[in-house]
């Protein structure tokens, strides 16, 4: 029987609401940890924690791939490798290991040096947490957020340097790398670094931009608004692009992830597309069937038939009054659970028959005994 595949958010050990660069920076630092050249755990656990670990990012950081894997697991994602499962042919993200491991082995390798150090490069995604009420899934709506967020300098365009002005830098003469000596486990090596002064952009400036202190960006808050669909379920990602981080070196900014918290409604409880709520009726009406009045979660008011001997407890079906699904207008149920009221006060004539019934419910004679006593048999 073939071993169970490990949940991947597990095995990158980040959460379900992760954003793509939290999933990339967990990568990165188990790549670090279970690459066999450097791993201290035995070659071929090295090898399979690194495969698997992955695997797991090939499909976390894959939007389509994600959503199959959130909405159907391993299976919805299996189809996407060959019959034999994950395998290197499948994996998707070289530059990343180069990313990765031309920083960590160096000059070990012969290094990595950047073709266009001054490269524009996307700004970092944001994620903010926004609470809805349950009934506000119903229709959706519109909520404007207030994000605080980084922008170019308009000062220095983004350069760092004051009035813009920028010059090679004189550290590693604009190729965005140094080189450092270092002793490692494999000896003495010459590893190709960022360089620390112009952090890998190949250029700085002799004088700081005053506003925003050689930065190149500034910090401010940006009004946005969202656009909530009918359906939205709990912790939901809706994505905004470009209303994150602003770029570096010109390139575009990065995304913002909005995730969605659900705060329950006026007693009723979410179950998918369907809707619970608990009313109360009286001990007659379960007895001998009625009526029994709820507001669905509009506040609209309607009807709903009690059977005869329906138990406390017991539930009633409203067709068509839960919520819809994302896509889909077709609403769910509204469940309604039965209890009972007891009245805190009650008159004479009330106590009467209650203890009348109380004396019948709790006989322990049946019919047929209660005649026989009669007749005297």
């Amino acid at each position: 029987m073939p071993e169970e595949k490990r949940d991947y958010y597990e095995v990158l050990g980040v959460s379900k609401t992760a954003t793509p660069d939290e999933i990339k920076k967990a990568y990165r630092s188990l790549a670090k940890k279970y690459h066999p050249d450097v791993s201290t755990e035995p070659k071929e656990v090295a090898e399979a924690k690194f495969k698997e670990v992955s695997e797991a990012y090939e499909v976390l950081s894959d939007e389509d791939k994600r959503r199959m894997y959130d909405q159907y697991g391993h299976a919805g994602v299996d189809g996407q490798f060959g019959q034999g499962g994950f395998s290197w042919e499948d994996f998707t993200h070289g530059d990343d290991l180069n990313d990765i491991f031309g920083d960590l082995f160096g000059g070990m390798f012969g290094g990595r040096r950047r073709q266009n150090p001054d490269a524009p490069r996307t700004g970092e995604s944001l994620r903010y947490d926004l609470s809805i009420d349950l009934v506000d899934v119903l229709k959706g709506k519109t909520v404007q957020i207030n994000v605080p967020h980084t922008s170019e300098c308009s000062d220095c365009h983004g350069t760092g340097g004051k009035g813009g002005k920028t010059q090679t830098c004189p550290i590693c003469g604009g190729s965005g790398q140094q080189q450092v000596h270092a002793r490692t486990m494999f000896g003495d090596t010459i590893q190709v670094t960022t360089c620390r002064r112009c952090n890998g952009s190949g250029r700085t400036y002799s004088e700081e931009c005053p506003k925003c202190h050689g930065r190149g960006r500034v910090s401010k808050n940006a009004k946005v608004d969202i656009n909530i669909p009918p359906g939205v379920e709990e912790d939901m990602r809706l994505r905004v692009s470009g209303a994150g981080d602003a770029g570096y070196n010109g390139g575009p900014s990065g995304d913002l992830y909005v995730v969605i918290h659900i705060k329950d409604y006026k007693g009723f409880k979410r179950d998918g597309s369907d809707l619970w709520v608990d009313v109360d009726t009286t001990y007659p009406r379960l007895v001998l069937g009625g009526v029994v009045k709820v507001k669905n979660i509009e506040g609209k008011e309607i009807e709903a038939t009690i059977p005869s001997g329906t138990q406390v407890g017991g539930v009633l079906k409203i067709t068509g009054q839960g919520l819809p699904s994302v896509g889909r207008s077709a609403r769910g149920n509204l469940y309604v659970r039965l209890g009972i009221t007891v009245p805190k006060r009650t008159s004479d004539y009330e106590k009467e028959l209650l203890q009348k019934l109380d004396e019948e419910a709790g006989s322990k004679k049946t019919r047929k005994s209660k005649i026989k006593d009669k007749l005297g048999i």
